[in-house]
């Protein structure tokens, strides 16, 4: 137990060390990507895949990982997904970028969290109906893996002909690693269900988060913080109304969003798509759109 609890500190520490070294945010690889340089965009979504590479192990050893497929309409998956995206840069960054600005010190990125559980809460009072995952592979299954190796090698083959940043390559697989890792020890480590489990609080009685959840979270936070520190990165950001009401709003967006797909970006790279299924693979996609669009529009109308 007390093995268990200090291996889900450790890595959740060093997840946070790595995103931020990384600049892990989807809307900053976008970004980059517009600007003809894919290597971040391509090595972010593609993490949940390399982390899946150690399934031989996770087989060896009887562990489960959490994957799943949102069981529920395309049309909600797209409008879920491009709706997250739209607001990902409302907002300057997704659910983990946020916590990375967070630990640069920018306070106002705390209302983008307020904003999210609101939103989480809001959708639920307005559908009054409960959200269901459809777990598709509680095993990885032979097929699956091998048709894993064959995408990740075309990812790799990809990153070597563009002659990509080799350290963000290597931070991604680490991180992939490092993640599919630490839902051995805590299945539900990922911010967005840690924020949504907090929602659930507004309507379930009973519902209480427990300290060993709270205690990953804050070292996540920690491994952000400290790799900021360490670069001497730290710029603190002060309160500021009409900031803090902008990332209010694109939170209760992101909120809504990630209801209706049943997980944050977070989510969809680690645990859906992953799976690499026809329809795990819509919300990525939707997404990745719905960033791609809204910084084009963003680029276009401010110049």
């Amino acid at each position: 137990m007390v093995f268990s609890l200090l291996m889900a500190l450790v890595l959740a520490f060093l997840i946070g060390w790595v995103s931020q070294r990384m600049g892990m945010c989807l809307v900053k690889a976008s970004e980059q990507l517009l600007a003809g340089r894919p290597t971040l965009f391509v090595a972010l979504t593609s993490c949940g895949l390399f982390g899946l590479l150690l399934a031989p192990l996770y087989r060896f050893s009887e562990v489960s990982l959490p994957l799943y497929s949102p069981g529920i309409s395309y049309p909600l998956l797209v409008s879920g997904g491009l709706l997250f995206g739209v607001a990902s840069v409302l907002n300057n960054g997704c659910s983990v970028g946020t916590l990375t600005r967070f630990a640069c010190g920018n306070v106002n990125k705390l209302f983008t969290v307020i904003g999210w559980v609101l939103g989480i809460v809001l959708w639920y009072y307005m559908r009054m109906m409960p959200e269901q995952k459809t777990l598709l592979m509680p095993e990885i299954s032979n097929r699956h893996y091998w048709l894993l190796i064959g995408v990740v090698a075309l990812v790799l083959i990809f990153l070597v002909a563009i002659q990509g940043n080799k350290h963000l390559v290597f931070s991604s697989m680490l991180l992939g690693a490092l993640t599919s890792a630490l839902y051995a020890f805590e299945p539900l480590w990922t911010p967005s269900v840690f924020f949504y489990d907090v929602s659930r609080m507004f309507w379930q009685a009973d519902m209480a988060i427990s300290a060993r959840r709270i205690a990953v979270f804050v070292m996540l936070l920690a491994g952000m913080l400290s790799f900021t520190v360490y670069r001497k990165n730290f710029r603190f950001e002060a309160f500021t109304p009409s900031k803090a009401g902008v990332h209010l709003l694109a939170g209760i967006l992101m909120g809504i969003g990630a209801s209706m797909m049943l997980g944050g970006n977070d989510s969809q790279i680690l645990l859906v798509f992953p799976t690499l299924s026809v329809a795990s693979s819509i919300p990525m996609v939707s997404i990745a759109t719905g960033i791609l669009v809204s910084l084009w529009c963003k680029k276009r109308f401010t110049n």
